[in-house]
């Protein structure tokens, strides 16, 4: 790290990435070989303790009630809507999964809700696993089988706790006039409990795989809320109508249909700012944010700092392991680079291995740490890829950087990123692995 004006130093540079691969071609059967044993500790321990708890809980269902034909019937005909539901939507659901650090909004959800309103609890979770086991064979790219044991699991603890709302309920009055106000209320009460479970459960895995000082990073946005809770009121509708006249179910399929094209809309709308690789804001969007931070620091008085990150001889990775393997580190970079900064910092993807960092209200010196930071942070992470021969561990990555800060926000971000991007240059000359700061702009 360097002072204005000094000649820069840093820490020793570090040698290339270093990889290991386990060999056999069974790398992604063998449960003795699945990604799921490389999580951190405690991420793993939550993990299977989340999978355990889910098994007891379906066992107990069924232990603590008998199950009737009926409860058989209804699960059969809600799994038959759904199938129906997800074969209409299979096109839309292929946009929206994108890889990022969010929980992903399930709108099929209505259907198992509607279960939950309709008929006992064992036969409900019954019907969340065919769904899950029908969404894994239909799935074209399925996921590890740890992460779909998760999200099963996560949405029958989420199911369960909803269902304590509803103990003691006469569900055959619930979902009539002779309910009033209170069914209402009720409804309600039990589709937040579902949802907030099953969110929460899905929040702290990502918080104990990728940590961050902001928790809302990981957060569902404000409109992936609303429609979570809207899945949930549809499946709501979908039991009164069902409890009314089943024959008039298909009917819902339409608007559910048309609320997943509208989703999309949202969505081609945030990709056309993002970068498709890391999920981060792309050279585009982290400009015009930029910007409106420069002129909100400028009328506050306050300093800002751009970080220009590049990794270190990253072609040796993709030469070793292929361009997928790279992505999978890339992803890893912007990952790390978003937890280690404030929820109100801007991370972007400047092009190819270059990444770019916004920090607001700070000073050369407190910027410069944060770079440091930076750069330790994508030093130490461990990336484990899939390959042909197994999986591979990815380790010894470094990064320069080069920093600029300006002390009462003045100076364009075409300015401020030439500084930075000067100051990179220096740091990549002077050795790599290292950080270099630019005289204040």
């Amino acid at each position: 790290m360097t002072a204005p004006g000094a000649r820069p130093t840093g820490s020793t540079p570090g040698p290339p990435a270093r990889t290991e691969q386990s060999p056999g071609r069974l790398a992604t059967v063998s449960p003795g070989r699945w990604t799921l044993w490389s999580l951190p500790r405690p991420a793993l321990v939550y993990v299977l303790a989340v999978d355990l708890a889910a098994v007891a809980v379906i066992v107990a269902a069924f232990v603590w009630r008998p199950v009737t034909g009926r409860d058989w019937l209804v699960a059969g005909l809600l799994f038959l809507g759904a199938a129906v539901h997800a074969e209409a939507a299979r096109h839309i659901e292929r946009i929206r999964i994108t890889r990022n650090d969010r929980p992903f909004i399930d709108l099929k959800s209505m259907w198992t809700f509607a279960g939950l309103l309709l008929i006992h609890l064992g036969p409900t979770l019954m019907l969340v696993t065919a769904t899950f086991a029908y969404w894994w064979i239909r799935n074209e790219q399925r996921p590890a089988p740890h992460r779909w044991t998760f999200s099963w699991a996560t949405v029958v603890l989420g199911t369960s706790a909803a269902s304590l709302v509803l103990l003691g309920i006469d569900k055959s009055t619930l979902l009539t006039a002779a309910a009033g106000p209170q069914g209402l209320v009720l409804i309600a009460l039990a589709a937040l409990v579902r949802w907030t479970v099953n969110h929460g459960l899905v929040v702290g895995i990502i918080l104990l795989i990728s940590p961050s000082p902001s928790v809302r990073r990981h957060l569902a946005s404000p409109s992936d809320t609303l429609l979570g809770l809207g899945a949930l009121a549809l499946g709501a509708a979908l039991a009164v109508l069902a409890a009314a006249s089943p024959w008039l179910v298909p009917i819902l399929l339409v608007p559910v249909i048309m609320l997943h094209r509208g989703v999309l809309v949202d969505q081609f709308r945030q990709a056309a700012r993002t970068d498709p690789k890391t999920g981060l804001a792309n050279g585009a969007a982290w400009s015009e944010m930029a910007e409106k931070e420069i002129a909100r620091t400028r009328r506050l008085g306050t300093g800002l700092a751009v970080l220009m990150v590049d990794l270190d001889n990253f072609k040796a990775v993709n030469d070793a392991h292929g361009h997928l393997a790279g992505d999978e580190v890339l992803r890893a970079v912007a990952a790390a680079l978003s937890a280690e900064v404030r929820g109100y910092d801007a991370v972007g993807r400047f092009g190819g291995e270059e990444f770019v960092v916004l920090l607001s209200g700070v000073d050369t010196a407190s910027a410069a740490l944060t770079a440091d930071r930076l750069r330790a942070r994508i030093g130490a992470l461990d990336v484990t890829v899939d390959a042909p021969g197994g999986t591979s561990r990815i380790r010894g990555l470094t990064a320069s950087v080069g920093c600029v800060a300006s002390p009462k926000a003045a100076g364009t971000v075409d300015e401020l990123v030439g500084a930075a991007d000067s100051a990179l240059y220096e740091a990549k000359r002077a050795g790599r692995d290292r950080v270099v700061t630019a005289p204040p702009a």
